[in-house]
């Protein structure tokens, strides 16, 4: 790379770090996983008209209502692989990270009429590219780390047995590392950044939703998501995310779905969802980020082979967030993939305890950067494994 090139990677480099922090890697969704809960994860994440298990509230706190008294427990292992390329095609870079993420749902049906529950959700990212991204000295290698948890108490009220009304409030916990970056002094000269080590953030936000049964055999859902405002991540604020205010906010996002049952063993859903990017500090940023609202559609079914059996595939695809103009300023997130393919089961041991898992396989993409990002291409590959354990009380 020549210098004029470096300097301007560089500038936005310093700004990639916030880009890895809300976890552009998550398959379709930004910064959120595909599905909550390995049941929603089978199916494509389809969940707003399609409660499974306690974790319904990470989609729809309506959902709590109909899946009576139980504890899921989950945990979440997001592997990818990234080729990429910094400021020039020659100067190439390899990311292979295994991020594991927990999971957990409780709920307890108080009446007929009256739930509450505790809907707990996590999502987690990191990129290693192993080497420095330029040659100078004091630069160490360059990655990044974020773990997101969402723990979402959800109260839930029935008026009529058909009709189903649920709110949560949303408390989230961040903690953000980045290391290697470098940053440009008033002379033009690029100097190490120095990492401020593991910082901590915490938000809270809001959540509603409602659910209604016209008839025997179909269900509607809709749902939203208020933004959540992050407290500052410290010493990341005065460098890294100084546009951002030190916060790494979290979108807005609402949705609606329906769910079929055509057969006694069959259900089919679909979800809408809309994710509002551009309006969450340290994603709205032209000359950086440039993020984009993201529309998300969701499919999936689930057949019940037999009283022990079910199996599910789902399918979601959305619009990308990110365009090819900045590409640069996502290196350190490469999560590009924009289709996701599903699969899973549940094999009840008894009438109590349910074991289940999931599979996704995103589909390979690459971005070639144009513009200012010419040079900067990303190719990411990504799967994620879930494993649930279930019990009815």
């Amino acid at each position: 790379m020549n210098r004029a090139t470096c300097m301007n990677a560089t500038r936005m480099v310093v700004l990639s770090a916030l880009t890895a922090g809300n976890s552009p890697a998550f398959a379709t969704n930004g910064a959120y996983l595909t599905g909550n809960g390995p049941a929603a994860a089978g199916m494509g994440g389809v969940s707003i008209a399609l409660p499974q298990d306690a974790t319904a509230a990470a989609d729809n706190p309506a959902g709590m209502a109909e899946v009576g008294s139980r504890l899921d427990l989950y945990g979440v292992l997001i592997s990818t692989e990234s080729n990429s390329s910094f400021g020039s095609s020659a100067n190439k870079f390899f990311s292979r990270v295994n991020v594991p993420a927990p999971g957990m749902g409780v709920n307890y049906q108080l009446t007929p009429q009256w739930t509450v529950g505790v809907s707990v959700t996590g999502a987690g990212l990191a990129s290693h590219y192993n080497t420095p991204v330029v040659s100078i000295p004091g630069t160490g290698p360059a990655k990044a780390a974020y773990t997101l948890v969402n723990t979402a108490p959800t109260v839930t009220y029935k008026p009529l047995p058909n009709l189903s009304l649920g709110a949560s409030v949303v408390i989230g916990v961040e903690q953000f590392r980045a290391n290697g970056l470098l940053a440009p002094t008033p002379d033009g000269a690029l100097v190490p950044l120095s990492s401020h080590g593991n910082a901590y953030s915490v938000g809270l936000g809001g959540a509603f939703g409602v659910m209604w049964k016209p008839v025997s055999i179909v269900t509607l859902g809709a749902s939203y998501f208020t933004k959540m405002n992050f407290s500052k991540l410290s010493g990341y604020d005065q460098d890294l995310l100084a546009n951002s205010g030190g916060r790494l906010n979290t979108p807005s996002r609402y949705g609606v779905g329906v769910a079929l049952q055509p057969l006694p063993a069959l259900t089919l859903g679909i979800d809408y969802m809309r994710i509002e990017w551009s309006k969450a500090a340290g994603f709205d940023d032209p000359a950086s980020f440039n993020w984009h609202d993201q529309n998300v559609v969701r499919f999936g079914a689930a057949y019940a082979i037999n009283d022990r059996w079910t199996v599910r595939a789902g399918y979601s695809m959305a619009n990308s967030f990110l365009d090819s103009g900045h590409t640069l300023a996502n290196f350190y997130a490469p999560g590009i993939n924009d289709r996701a393919v599903t699969g899973g089961a549940t094999y009840s041991i008894d009438r109590s305890n349910q074991v289940s898992i999931a599979l996704e396989y995103d589909i390979p993409r690459t971005i070639v950067g144009t513009g200012p990002s010419t040079g900067t291409n990303i190719h990411t590959n990504f799967q994620v494994y879930t494993l649930g354990y279930t019990h009815k009380f």
